[in-house]
């Protein structure tokens, strides 16, 4: 789970690492920060295309999956 700042950034790219680390992504959408909103949304919709990320709001995200 990604949570940070600069989403369009450091969160993407952190995303990035993971997924071609195998690792399932999910970004906690309400509690990343931007320095552009439309970079933001770009990532976030890159992240969700390309690298099958799960973004969504951090009271959604369920930490009791194995």
């Amino acid at each position: 789970m990604l949570c940070g700042q600069v989403t369009e950034q450091c969160v993407l790219y952190s995303a990035l690492d993971a997924h071609i680390r195998r690792l399932d992504v999910v970004v906690a959408r309400d509690a990343v920060a931007h320095i552009d909103p439309g970079l933001a949304e770009a990532a976030f919709l890159m992240m969700e295309r390309n690298m099958d990320a799960s973004v969504t709001p951090s009271r959604q995200i369920n930490f009791d999956t194995p």
